[in-house]
């Protein structure tokens, strides 16, 4: 036993070195694992592009009286088929209806009026904004309302307009970011997200326009009492990015 302490006084010394030179030398490897936070900076940029509006989106609205719920509805559907079949030889396609409803009055003893019924109908359609004009047609056939005239751009020119308002609003944050940046004197390392958000504005339009007004001069297409601009229809594009410096 006494051999044994000796043994372990003399060993001591060198094993409390070798634990230092252990803890010692672990200490970089430990300074190294512990990562430091990424910096990030979150920036929006706006974007914004106009597209042509080449189609015309028409709304038209028919009624008609009766003595009768079923003579008056059948009435109407005389006059909305005349309508459709009148565009149709003028080549508009994708003729629908909308916005049908058939109304009366009670009178005192609760049974429907005589000649109270009055039934309604909107017809929509789309032509060229050049063929404006095809309204003439129309008219003729006594429709009762212009409900809706809306200019619209093509699908394949407002998903133009998107692309170059998205590379306006990232060109807008990249700005951003780095002015901000330069300011406090760091530099842009990488994106690390980027969130995208846009909206379609509509394009000016003209909306419940009774058969007789603007319509003086005998022809829509050469009416210059409601003149209406097709203009262009807007596409706003906000991006954010997450950006780490």
């Amino acid at each position: 036993m006494q051999r044994l302490a000796k043994i372990g006084q003399r060993l001591l010394p060198w094993l409390l070195t070798a634990l230092i030179l252990m803890t010692v030398g672990g200490l970089p490897a430990l300074a190294q694992g512990a990562s430091t936070p990424p910096r990030i900076i979150t920036v929006t940029g706006h974007g914004h592009h106009t597209a042509p509006t080449t189609l015309a989106e028409i709304t038209l609205g028919i009624s008609d009286k009766g003595d009768s719920a079923k003579a008056t509805y059948t009435q109407l559907a005389k006059r909305t088929s005349a309508i459709a079949k009148t565009l149709k030889a003028r080549k508009v396609d994708n003729i629908k209806t909308s916005n049908v409803h058939l109304d009366f009055k009670y009178g005192r003893d609760g049974k429907p009026q005589k000649d109270e019924y009055e039934a309604y109908r909107n017809i929509e359609f789309q032509v060229p904004a050049d063929e404006i004009g095809v309204l003439d047609n129309a008219i003729a056939l006594n429709i009762d309302r212009i409900q809706n005239i809306r200019y619209l751009a093509t699908e394949k020119d407002l998903l133009a307009a998107r692309d170059q308002a998205l590379e306006k609003a990232i060109t807008d944050a990249q700005a951003q970011a780095k002015v901000a940046l330069d300011q406090l004197g760091f530099s842009l390392e990488d994106v690390v997200d980027i969130q995208v958000n846009d909206a379609i504005t509509q394009a000016p339009g003209v909306d419940a326009v009774p058969k007789g007004d603007g319509y003086a001069s005998g022809s829509w297409s050469t009416a210059s009492s409601l003149a209406v601009e097709d203009g262009a229809q807007a596409v706003d594009v906000q991006v954010t990015l997450k950006v780490q410096y």
